[in-house]
């Protein structure tokens, strides 16, 4: 089920002991900096536990790897949201000199030899690994030339911007205590779904007084730049988030993306203060080899018939059994990357199922087909039934909307 390197992705020649790569960042939050590629897995991604640590929101993670070994650098996508050489998706590639890699909206990184900083009189930074370590419907295009030129004012655009931004924010902050008011006055909507938060594919943000979700464009040291469904740009102050006037709502692939823990990583998450106490995802037992054998193995069981209809839970459970495997390894991939991708595929089709499934049921709901709205959203419920999961919390209140419509249409 594996797929082969992309074409171009011909072994570069081998060159003499001790030759060093790094990566050049040409686009993106990070743009300017260089990354030396450490001996061995350098891992990519927003999390800071990853060796090269990027902040663009819609990068995943843990988005992808590259693997050292005999002076040839393999690049490996670990991310739904793809990987990209010369605008085409891979999911492994050996990368040669001068090859540039794309993730996220805007992130581009260039491949080089060390012989080549050497002549550009490059300055490498590398951020050593550590043991101790949250895109939307559409991907956006590459950037233009006139992309990069607006980037190189940015500065200067966001400064100006500030001001604006504010304002718009207070008036968004009034309009919305308005609307809550008459909402909440009328007994809420009609149609499927009046009140109730639009569950998106990635996490958004909700400013307080208002159940609008705004989309995560980018962050700043001045706060989340976010946009309305008008496309307006709002800035959402760090504070905000802090103390509780603005608040983040995980999307369809955060809440499928978790990550189980040890209860013993659990407890210490716990007392530290930065963990829900109703924090699911424990593990039942101590991390174990064998139980991550067992757990993959019925993992892959369970993929495999998840295509036969009326089997949607078996899909769910592939993907939960793959993150339990992963737990108890104590890894970001298993060791098998055959295996491996299947378990990215596996995560990818749920994400896509329940997000394409949610949108059918909305659509029925808002056209007065109730009857679909509601067996939509049930489907979803099979796709993810953990009461306590994002999604079927939001479905739940969906169905409840929806019935609560189709009775009052019979009348």
């Amino acid at each position: 089920m594996s797929e082969s390197p992309t074409s171009g992705s011909t072994l570069p020649v081998r060159r003499p002991g001790g030759v060093r790569a790094h990566l050049e960042s040409r686009g993106g939050p990070e743009k300017g900096e260089t990354f030396r590629l450490a001996p061995g897995v350098t891992v990519i991604g927003r999390d800071p536990s990853c060796d090269i640590q990027l902040s663009e929101p819609a990068i995943s993670r843990q988005h992808c790897r590259i693997d050292h070994a005999e002076d040839q650098w393999v690049l490996r996508n670990l991310s739904s949201n793809g990987t990209r050489i010369k605008r085409k998706e891979i999911e492994e590639h050996v990368l040669s000199d001068g090859d540039e890699i794309r993730i996220g909206a805007k992130t581009r990184l260039v491949f080089a030899l060390e012989e080549r900083a050497a002549a550009q009189g490059a300055r490498p930074q590398f951020r050593p690994r550590t043991a101790e370590s949250d895109a939307d419907d559409e991907e956006e295009e590459p950037e233009t030339a006139e992309a990069e030129e607006e980037e190189t004012q940015s500065l200067f655009q966001r400064r100006r911007g500030l001001f604006i931004g504010l304002g718009a924010y207070v008036g968004i902050l009034l309009v919305g205590c308005i609307l809550a008011a008459v909402f909440l006055a009328g007994g809420g909507g009609t149609g499927g779904g009046g009140g109730i938060p639009r569950l998106a594919l990635e996490t958004r943000i909700i400013p307080a007084g208002t159940s609008q979700p705004l989309r995560v464009e980018s962050t700043s040291p001045n706060g989340t730049y976010c946009v309305d469904d008008r496309g307006r740009q709002i800035l959402v102050p760090h504070e905000d988030l802090q103390t509780g006037r603005a608040r983040r709502v995980p999307g369809i692939r955060q809440a499928v993306e978790v990550q189980f823990l040890t209860p013993e990583e659990f407890q210490r998450r716990k007392q530290r203060g930065n963990i829900s106490p109703r924090y699911p995802y424990v593990l039942e037992k101590p991390r174990n080899p064998h139980w991550a054998k067992l757990q993959k193995e019925a993992a892959i069981k369970a993929y495999q018939v998840s295509d036969v209809p009326g089997n949607e839970r078996k899909l769910y459970e592939a993907v939960r059994g793959f993150q339990r495997a992963l737990a108890h390894y104590g890894m970001r991939f298993l060791p098998d990357p055959d295996e491996d991708k299947i378990r990215q595929k596996a995560t990818k089709t749920l994400i896509n199922r329940i997000h394409e499934v949610y949108r059918q049921g909305i659509r029925a709901a808002k056209a007065g087909d109730y009857a679909q709205a509601k067996n939509a959203f049930e489907t979803i419920q099979d796709y993810m039934p953990e009461p306590d999961n994002i999604i079927y919390r939001n479905v739940s209140r969906r169905l409840s909307d929806v019935r609560r419509n189709a009775l009052a249409k019979q009348r």
